[in-house]
């Protein structure tokens, strides 16, 4: 029998995991259909993998050997798989794309969502909602087409370009019994003694290094409240007055009851970045950078 991708699967899990219903557990089959393909594997090599008279399993020299061999083997093949996938879509008129939740709430982003479904021949849209630096590594393992991240953005290497969509002011999420005078800007130190709602840390810093640096600059570390993953979740917890919190003006479409957005006079921006790699030659992604450069220019960045 054939040494196929699965035995090698079921060797690795085995090898790094050092118990075989964890092993399985992780690859999603049963403990014995886990054993029976390491055996085949050891059957095929005339050796055994596997020291199994402890409670732990441990590697054989023969396996121990193999393991640098089978972690090559599947990186090989998944590298395969990505570049067989990258090449089939040169081709074709499908986009893969990745974006940050806040991004969703920017006219823009439905703007340049809308215009691409309505390209002739259709261009076919797989999104799914991402953090930044997921992105990034999915853009350069060719699991996405593109990305849209909000500044501040993780470093972009030279493999990686981006296009700036929109820029907006941050402005101040406050609960409408505390919001003070309509329509006045109001300095972030105004608020120094609030709690903050801030967002769930981020590899790449994110709206929360944002917020931070913002409140250090207006002279004060924030005092955080609670942490959340999502502006919806953040602008709730804003409105039962449990804080305060920094979120893009275009938060404020989300109109939730109860909460009152102040301008402030010395706020930080955000940007809205359009990710892609340089060498993508693709007709929908060439369709896809024509439309983004165009609505740029419409907008003005606005």
């Amino acid at each position: 029998m054939p040494v196929e991708l699965r035995h090698w699967r079921a060797f690795l899990a085995a090898a790094e995991l050092q118990h075989f219903g964890r092993a399985a557990e992780r690859l999603g089959i049963s403990q014995p259909a886990l054993s029976q393909l390491v055996q085949a594997l050891e059957t095929q090599l005339g050796a055994p993998l596997f020291d199994r008279t402890r409670r732990r399993v441990e590697l054989t020299s023969t396996g121990a050997a193999l393991l640098p061999e089978a972690r090559a083997t599947l990186e090989q093949a998944r590298r395969a798989e990505q570049i067989g996938s990258a090449a089939g879509r040169q081709d074709s008129r499908m986009l893969t794309g990745g974006y940050v939740g806040s991004a969703a709430l920017h006219p823009v982003f439905g703007a340049l969502m809308r215009e691409l479904a309505a390209i002739r021949p259709a261009v076919t849209l797989q999104l799914d909602q991402r953090p930044a630096v997921q992105q990034l590594r999915e853009l350069r393992e060719h699991v996405l087409d593109f990305g849209i991240a909000r500044s501040p953005l993780p470093g972009l290497d030279t493999e990686i370009a981006g296009l700036v969509l929109a820029r907006e002011p941050m402005v101040l999420a406050v609960d409408e019994a505390s919001a003070g005078p309509a329509g006045v800007a109001c300095r972030l130190a105004d608020v120094a003694d609030r709690p903050f709602i801030q967002y769930l840390h981020q590899p790449s810093g994110g709206l929360r290094l944002l917020t931070t640096e913002a409140c250090r600059a207006a002279g004060f570390e924030p005092r955080v409240a609670q942490t959340v993953p999502q502006i919806a979740t953040m602008l709730c917890l804003v409105a039962a007055g449990l804080g305060v919190a920094l979120v893009p003006q275009t938060a404020s479409r989300l109109a939730l009851p109860g909460v009152t957005y102040r301008r402030l006079s010395e706020g930080p921006t955000t940007e809205l970045h359009l990710l892609y790699r340089r060498s993508d030659t693709a007709p929908a992604f060439r369709a896809l950078v024509a439309t983004a450069r165009r609505l740029t220019d419409k907008t003005s960045l606005s």
